[in-house]
């Protein structure tokens, strides 16, 4: 089955951009056609319509979507959301867990080994475990109760229970036994990222320099840029190799926070995510995460006791639309930071995240305003405006 995607600007990477086509081939990015070219016979036509076409956005940061939360019925969950998320241009993503009790974490990592990929829908990639080695002080809406310091034992039990579906876990460096810690989660292949954190700038390079890959949502419940107190922050403006989390909803990160930190960092270490919760694509009102009871009003959510943030209920879409209008940043920066970066943290950018032939046919079709037109999946269309 041949598709061919017609008349485009096609947005490849995060350098170059051209006008042409794109054939598709059992699932596979076959050939590009630059404007002027003959054309090859296929099976099906899409037209493009001056649209720019980009690899797929993948969100390496989600708890779940209308109604459903990753933290309950691994299947059903996976399915739903997988289904929702073609029509938000995101072609892949992980599924990330709240801080639950161990033998819960292990439960729900034994049922995510054994989960099916959704038909006609967005690709799952993994698990994300936020925890549960986190700061009490730095908790956000986490349950403390099982907020602790590091254990093998804990990370063998965790690894038996997933197979190979556990792919990243957020840490925090400061807590006592992560020396070990750390260098036996990497040579485990999980990628560990640094927040939910009190570390000090100090502690969080020595994580880095031990092959910790970067920060989850940055600047959100972390230790802070400070003069005289550096922290988590200090060490990601300090390590341009780190890769950046960025809730870009104007709520979590001020829209004046995102243009200085694009400025310092620029697109090659921002990571757009999410963080959305049950409550995205679902009506205004109460919700239940992280066991709290928390109100959405729009595509903000807070727990209703407190008023802290409770995750996002933006989509993608939302993300780069906001980056766009706060950093006048470009149609390739979006393609390196929405994603390049993600791909490349989660460990698929052998086969996600570019437009390359031999790689999978994962892409989208965007206005000149960012609005979602087309999503393909696999070689497969599953969404047209």
């Amino acid at each position: 089955m041949s598709t061919l995607i017609k008349n485009c600007i096609i947005v490849p990477d995060g350098k170059t951009k051209f006008k042409g086509s794109v054939l598709v081939e059992e699932g596979k990015i076959k050939s590009f056609y630059h404007d002027g070219t003959e054309l090859p016979e296929s099976d099906g036509v899409v037209e493009g319509d001056g649209n720019y076409l980009l690899p797929g956005m993948i969100d390496i940061h989600l708890h779940g979507s209308y109604g459903y939360d990753f933290i309950r019925d691994p299947q059903n969950s996976i399915n739903e959301v997988a289904k929702g998320l073609v029509k938000e241009g995101t072609t892949a993503f992980m599924a990330s867990l709240t801080v639950v009790s161990h033998d819960e974490l292990c439960g729900l990592l034994n049922e995510y080994r054994t989960v099916q990929q959704p038909e006609h829908a967005s690709l799952f990639l993994g698990v994300h475990s936020e925890g549960p080695y986190l700061s009490k002080e730095y908790k956000a809406l986490m349950d403390d109760t099982w907020l602790r310091d590091p254990d093998l034992k804990e990370l063998d039990d965790m690894l038996k229970s997933a197979g190979d579906c556990l792919k990243i876990m957020t840490i925090a460096p400061e807590r006592k036994g992560m020396d070990a810690f750390i260098p036996e989660a990497i040579k485990q292949n999980i990628t560990l990222m640094i927040g939910h954190t009190a570390t000090t700038c100090e502690e969080a390079e020595n994580a880095l320099n031990q092959g910790v890959t970067g920060f989850t949502h940055l600047y959100n419940a972390m230790t802070q840029h400070q003069h005289r107190a550096p922290g988590a922050v200090t060490a990601a403006l300090l390590h341009p190799e780190a890769f950046c989390e960025l809730i870009v909803d104007g709520f979590h990160t001020h829209p004046d926070t995102v243009r200085a930190t694009w400025k310092m960092m620029g697109p090659e270490q921002i990571v757009l995510i999410t963080d959305a919760m049950l409550g995205k694509g679902m009506p205004d009102g109460e919700y239940e995460f992280s066991l709290l009871k928390c109100r959405k009003t729009g595509s903000t959510v807070q727990v209703i006791e407190t008023g802290r943030i409770a995750g996002s209920c933006i989509t993608m879409i939302d993300a780069i639309q906001h980056m766009k209008e706060y950093t006048n940043c470009s149609i390739n920066d979006i393609v390196q930071m929405a994603c390049i970066n993600p791909a490349k943290v989660a460990k698929v950018f052998h086969k996600k995240g570019s437009l390359e032939i031999g790689k999978d046919a994962d892409l989208i079709l965007l206005d000149e305003n960012l609005r979602l037109k087309y999503t393909m999946v696999n070689g497969e269309s599953l969404y047209f405006d």
